[in-house]
């Protein structure tokens, strides 16, 4: 999951820069916590770091530049992103790598574009993915947009985030090598393979899915499922 960090003293920016960047990520079906401040001092506060740093260089007490100069030593390489109405500011940012510039007055095009280089040039190996065919097309899954894989019929049944299904000829336990080293995926049952990352909770019938599916969790896999969940949502 991605972090990205928002930071602009005025509250209406704010918001906007927010529902622009939720939009962005949900469109593109990418899982993203987004977390806003409304000064560098109250972002610089917080001990974990982000992915992605959105900053208004213009803030009173601190500015964008100054904040991200305090990043850069919390982090090697940060990722962050300059809003600002100033283009001889865009070109202080430079002095300390930014990775791109939008500027006010805000509109939610730039935005896309910016995100999409940014996460192109950045995360794009982040994602990982499996080949499969689909309909006689082969194609590449991301594998963050599955919920879960189901044996059935001699086939393997994927279940997506935004509930579509793709059925693939395969066998379980080869999928299962093939996501060995992937660990958000547990097999819990000799037909289902869930993905950890859309679990909502463990019940005593399965594993509760985002989707409110239940996934059932053989007796002879319970407890090796419970053990992983709950260490899997410590990290």
């Amino acid at each position: 999951m991605l972090r990205i960090a928002i930071c602009d003293d005025n509250r209406e920016d704010r918001k906007s820069i927010l529902d622009f960047v939720c939009n962005y990520y949900k469109m593109q079906d990418i899982d993203a916590q987004i977390d806003d401040f409304e000064s560098a001092e109250q972002l610089l506060s917080v001990k974990e770091s982000y992915d992605i740093y959105l900053l208004d260089v213009i803030m009173p007490h601190m500015t964008g530049i100054t904040a991200a100069k305090e990043l850069v030593k919390k982090k090697e390489t940060p990722v962050i992103i300059f809003i600002t109405s100033s283009l001889e500011s865009a070109v202080d940012g430079y002095r300390v790598n930014a990775a791109g510039f939008v500027l006010k007055p805000l509109a939610e095009k730039d935005f896309e574009e910016t995100l999409k280089r940014i996460m192109e040039q950045n995360f794009k190996s982040r994602e990982a993915v499996i080949s499969i065919v689909h309909n006689r097309i082969p194609m590449e899954l991301k594998l963050s947009r599955v919920l879960y894989f189901e044996n059935r019929l001699h086939r393997i049944y994927i279940t997506l985030r935004n509930g579509e299904v793709l059925s693939i000829h395969q066998k379980l336990n080869e999928l299962q090598e093939v996501l060995q080293s992937q660990p958000a995926f547990l097999r819990c049952h000799q037909s289902y393979i869930v993905n950890l990352n859309h679990v909502e909770a463990l019940k005593d019938t399965g594993f509760l899915m985002i989707n409110d599916d239940i996934i059932p969790i053989s007796r002879n896999f319970y407890k090796e499922c419970k053990y992983v969940y709950y260490h899997f949502q410590l990290k």
